[in-house]
């Protein structure tokens, strides 16, 4: 009896810690008609439905944040269970994905369920690269010669010209939202994205990217590349690289990888860390299967030379229209010209996912680097 009542106040004593320490219960909304699947993406099998205002608590999120892990509850018993787009949620205001647990075991899409042989290849590729000690040795030896540890840039066509594409990294507002995790990351690059680059421009190719006649005659020496000139005038450590809509139309995938390998080797050789991309792509448009050809070309260029590379293509398979706007190759813009993720634009606009990617693999990079 001595023993009951000891052990009986011992419980009392303990309860109260594992009370205060237990993590909170958030509970979400839909504000549409929601699908639930097994995983953080659409080619996971769908397992349910989550009605317009019917509550769901968040138990984990997968490693961006654009998809949450959610379980309805009937009488203790879970009655739904699966993975939700965050921007089709009614997120509470204090929510901040920096303290919801990460689920980092999932892979982010289930290239089981895809016939295509070439799809389901491109889909076992990560969204956000894991960065390889060997982006350490070039981030060093970029510093060595004179490569500036805060400055990044971007190279390629007009989906890199876009001016709401990176740029307005530097505006003067910036609404993070949920996604707070990201402010020491967006603030340490911020001031560099300011600058225009010279190797980024409506109409250029991986080939007028090594072409002078492509370099601006004001800022660039003669005889200098547009790449070159980018390097020399910005100094920066990370370049983000995407070729799509021209390059697909009138290369070869052979040819459109030997060009991205120069690019690649050039940059390595500047101690510039190239972060590559795949293209999104819409299954109507003419060039569709050519755009897949590339876009393996990506993943096989940047597991050879160990560099980061965005799964674009995989990444906006769930917002409509793949995240392109009406003419199937451009990105389509929120309407935003700063960045604004407080209310689910990651899931509807091309631009705004790709700027959170763009966010997101420079966090990475950054804590990789040990960089404050």
């Amino acid at each position: 009896m001595r023993f009951f009542y000891f052990f009986f106040a011992l419980l009392i004593l303990i309860l109260p810690v594992v009370a205060q320490d237990a993590e909170p219960i958030i509970e979400t909304t839909a504000y549409r008609q929601v699908l639930v699947y097994a995983g953080p993406g659409i080619t996971f099998p769908e397992v349910s439905l989550l009605n317009p205002g019917i509550p769901a608590t968040i138990i984990e999120r997968n490693t961006i944040g654009n998809w949450l892990h959610v379980q309805r509850y009937d009488n203790g018993n879970v009655v739904m269970d699966g993975w939700v787009i965050s921007g089709y949620l009614n997120l509470p205001p204090e929510l901040q994905y920096g303290d919801i647990p990460i689920n980092d075991l999932l892979s982010d899409a289930d290239s089981s369920t895809i016939s295509s042989e070439s799809m389901s290849e491109l889909l076992t590729m990560p969204i956000i690269p894991t960065i390889s000690d060997a982006m350490l040795d070039v981030f060093e030896r970029g510093q060595t010669l004179g490569n500036q540890a805060n400055m990044i840039t971007k190279v390629g066509d007009s989906l890199s010209a876009a001016e709401q594409y990176m740029s307005i990294f530097s505006a003067d507002e910036s609404i993070l939202g949920p996604y707070n995790y990201l402010e020491e990351t967006l603030n340490f690059y911020a001031d560099s994205t300011r600058q225009n680059s010279v190797a980024s421009q409506i109409g250029m190719t991986s080939y007028a990217v090594f072409d002078p006649f492509w370099a601006d005659s004001e800022l660039c020496e003669s005889g200098e590349s547009p790449l070159t000139c980018e390097f020399r005038l910005h100094q920066p450590s990370i370049a983000f690289i995407i070729f799509c809509g021209n390059d697909v139309r009138h290369m070869t995938d052979t040819d459109y990888d030997g060009q991205m390998r120069m690019l690649v080797e050039q940059s390595l050789e500047s101690g510039v860390i190239p972060v590559l991309f795949t293209c999104s792509t819409h299954p109507d448009e003419a060039f569709f299967w050519q755009s897949i050809n590339f876009n393996l070309r990506i993943k096989t260029i940047a597991e050879d030379y160990e560099i980061p590379a965005i799964n674009l293509w995989s990444a906006a398979r769930h917002l409509p229209q793949f995240g392109l706007d009406e003419d199937l190759i451009h990105l389509r813009h929120s309407g935003f010209d700063f960045l604004k993720y407080d209310s689910g634009q990651e899931a509807y606009s091309g631009i705004s996912l790709q700027n959170l990617l763009v966010l997101r693999t420079l966090d990475e990079i950054r804590l990789s680097l040990n960089l404050e």
